[in-house]
């Protein structure tokens, strides 16, 4: 994220300086090149700084509680970015993951259909920026109790399931279904 804002930025500065250099010059395109040529060194300068930091300090997994379980699709091995995107991957095109086995790690959240009183779990993972978030609702493979059985809303938890369809006031929804979970 600090290097899209350092790209940004400098993107404007350099079409602000080529917008300035080219007005102040009358059209001079050998003093609108020199600043072309002078910004794109500072861009490769700044892209050379970030290879350099991402190899000395690679994004961390993050540890969420063990769950030993194998799975098809082990979410709790890949760093934020690609986690999220494989969630959304798994919303947008569900079938590609049906009747795979999914781990996930998350924090925990519950929500509670208003008119059925129906309760609805979800381990909510992030993108590394932490401002977006897409929810994999799981259903417990055992007979579990709200909120004696569960950790407490945002917590750390780990989920494993069947990746599926299942059937809900007459509308079809995909979960983890067969859940697993650690906390």
């Amino acid at each position: 994220m600090r290097l899209f804002k350092k790209l940004s930025c400098l993107l404007l500065a350099v079409l602000f300086t080529l917008s300035a250099g080219c007005a102040a010059s009358g059209g001079d395109d050998k003093a609108a090149n020199r600043d072309v040529q002078q910004s794109k060194k500072t861009i490769d300068q700044i892209l050379a700084e970030s290879k350099a930091q991402q190899s000395s300090a690679p994004e961390e997994v993050k540890d969420y509680p063990a769950l030993d379980i194998s799975a098809d699709v082990d979410l709790t091995t890949l760093n934020s970015n690609m986690v999220y995107s494989t969630v959304f991957s798994m919303m947008q095109s569900p079938e590609e993951y049906e009747n795979k086995t999914v781990k996930a790690g998350g924090t925990f959240d519950v929500t509670t259909d208003p008119k059925t009183g129906k309760m609805y779990y979800f381990c909510v993972v992030a993108d590394a920026t932490a401002c977006c978030a897409q929810g994999l609702e799981f259903v417990c493979e055992e007979d579990v109790n709200y909120p004696d059985d569960f950790p407490a809303t945002g917590a750390p938890i780990t989920v494993c399931g069947t990746y599926g369809t299942y059937e809900d006031d007459g509308k079809p929804y995909y979960g983890l279904l067969k859940a697993k979970m650690a906390y």
